[in-house]
């Protein structure tokens, strides 16, 4: 598990409940040191006995009580209900949605998640009534995959189940006055009607709503959430987007590629290399990479570890040898089969680049241009060096540069001096439209 994330995951929990370091350490009788270190990331390999302290902490109280509160004190809601996730070794296993469950829309892959144990635990202890969880990452990280997998899990939670809205097939907002009643139309279709707290007669809606592939629709969706919350408080909402919204008052989760480290000789697998090596038996099972975990990581590495391109490389294997993949050539040519089963923009990587790209305007897509000609890891000083000396726009440089950050494309290494990435797929896609 990433250390990172399992960090943030801890953070994110203390602070919902409203707990400081210290209370959380005097409820743990873990130090306050550890918890710091914890939570900034600078203990990358954490004592089990040291989590396993904070986390049956954590799991006694709830956001709405900030006392510990015995389950038996809430009829009807089981221990695992209230504070689920927490055995996150247990969160490896496949879930799957019974065909007769209170659930429309699309439903989960029923294979095994790999590498996000802390993410699934993230999403299911976060997200509360009223107040939606946004999802954020880069195309081809797993959002939608992860937001199902979430949803499934919590389903026992919800008498009226889960309603998944897929928005990836509907026209940009931007280029179609008709997409915001669309939005209100599906969103409208999801609730269960007669239900409502302003004079209706009816139950609260007790649901979970997924609005999936939100990103070219966030005005129409911002709205159109804002108003179905004051009608119906205690939904729960969960949102995947490529862009972030700071109009929607929501809960932000940048859903991170998955780790490509690894030490020689340890044996175990880092999470993208095990999804790779689960994708090759299915693909190819007869083939054999016992002898090439080098080889498998360093592909990885090329594929900055983002689940689609690592899936879609093992099915290349079919044709071609693994050094080939590695030894130069342009990554997107190379993995450009279509998953039959994917949305017009995400069927492909240079689909879902071209996608991403195409929901800049020309002033963004002027600076990105710039930036893939930084080196991989730059600073803010790159940036308005790079925009003073070439043809992007030097005026609002630094508003630009967070707009690709909302959109995802930059990634950001947070320290006392932010360093940003363009994952090197988006580079060579931009390389690529510019020439």
């Amino acid at each position: 598990m990433d250390g990172n994330q399992l960090g943030a995951m801890l953070a994110a929990r203390r602070k919902l409940v409203g707990w400081s370091q210290e209370k959380l350490a005097e409820r743990s009788n873990v130090s306050v040191r550890t918890i710091r270190n914890l939570e900034t990331g600078a203990i990358r390999n954490p004592r089990r006995s040291s989590v396993g302290l904070l986390l049956e902490a954590l799991r006694s109280v709830t956001p709405d009580n900030d006392s510990p509160v015995p389950h038996a004190a809430r009829p009807g809601v089981s221990p695992t209900a209230l504070m689920p996730g927490f055995e996150l070794d247990l969160l490896t296993d496949a879930v799957e949605v019974p065909p007769d469950a209170k659930w429309s829309g699309i439903r989960p892959k029923t294979d095994a998640t790999i590498g996000r144990q802390a993410d699934v635990a993230h999403v299911m202890t976060t997200l509360r009534r009223g107040w939606p969880l946004v999802l954020t990452g880069p195309v081809g990280v797993g959002k939608t995959r992860l937001a199902l997998e979430c949803a499934a899990r919590m389903l026992p939670r919800y008498r009226d189940g889960v309603a998944v809205l897929e928005l990836g097939s509907l026209t940009p907002e931007s280029a179609d006055a008709r997409a915001a009643a669309e939005v209100r139309r599906l969103i409208d279709q999801a609730v269960p009607t007669g239900a409502g707290s302003g004079g209706s007669t009816g139950p609260e809606p007790d649901m979970l709503l997924v609005i999936d592939n939100a990103e070219h629709l966030l005005d129409a969706v911002t709205a159109e959430v804002k108003a179905l919350l004051a009608r119906h408080p205690s939904l729960h909402i969960l949102i995947t987007s490529l862009r972030a919204s700071a109009l929607l008052p929501a809960d932000l989760w940048e859903v991170a590629p998955l780790s490509c480290d690894w030490t020689q000789g340890t044996g175990a697998y880092p999470p993208a290399a095990e999804l790779f090596f689960r994708r090759v038996h299915t693909a190819v099972p007869t083939l054999d990479l016992s002898d090439q975990m080098q080889d498998v990581v360093e592909l990885c590495r090329r594929l900055d570890g983002i689940p689609l391109a690592v899936e879609h490389a093992a099915f290349r294997l079919r044709s071609v040898p693994l050094r080939i993949l590695i030894d130069g050539q342009p990554v997107l040519p190379m993995l450009h089969q279509d998953d039959a089963g994917g949305l017009s923009h995400g069927r492909s990587l240079h689909r879902s680049m071209a996608w991403a790209y195409g929901l800049l305007d020309t002033s963004q897509r002027s600076v990105l241009r710039q930036l893939v000609r930084l080196p991989e890891e730059f600073s803010i000083r790159d940036v308005l060096e790079s925009a003073a000396d070439g043809d992007a726009p030097s005026s609002g440089t630094i508003d630009i540069l967070s707009d690709l950050v909302d959109f995802s494309l930059l990634q950001v290494r947070r320290n006392r001096q932010y360093a940003y990435r363009i994952s090197g797929m988006m580079s060579e896609y931009v390389g690529a439209v510019s020439a």
